[in-house]
């Protein structure tokens, strides 16, 4: 049986950002490799870490829009206007 440990970690917004859009990415390119892999195995191995990843970037998120605003999960490259 695995021992499950636990790290906390703080993080300003610019910090937060960057690792939500990390994993927004990640899960992106997850999703993709299950969805077009010709290796089923490598297909269900992208599906099953894209959920863990998923669930890791709602565990952010939530944290994240709670103390900076929803605006922290707008990844665009565009200006923001205020």
């Amino acid at each position: 049986m695995t021992n499950i440990r636990e790290i906390e970690i703080s993080a300003i917004d610019s910090e937060a950002r960057i690792i939500l859009e990390s994993l927004h990415r990640e899960m992106e390119r997850l999703k993709a490799i299950n969805a077009n892999s010709d290796d089923e195995d490598e297909a269900a191995d992208a599906g099953n870490d894209c959920l863990e990843v998923s669930s890791l970037y709602n565990k952010v998120k939530e944290t994240a829009v709670s103390t900076f605003g929803s605006q922290i999960t707008n990844f665009s490259n565009e200006y923001i206007k205020f």
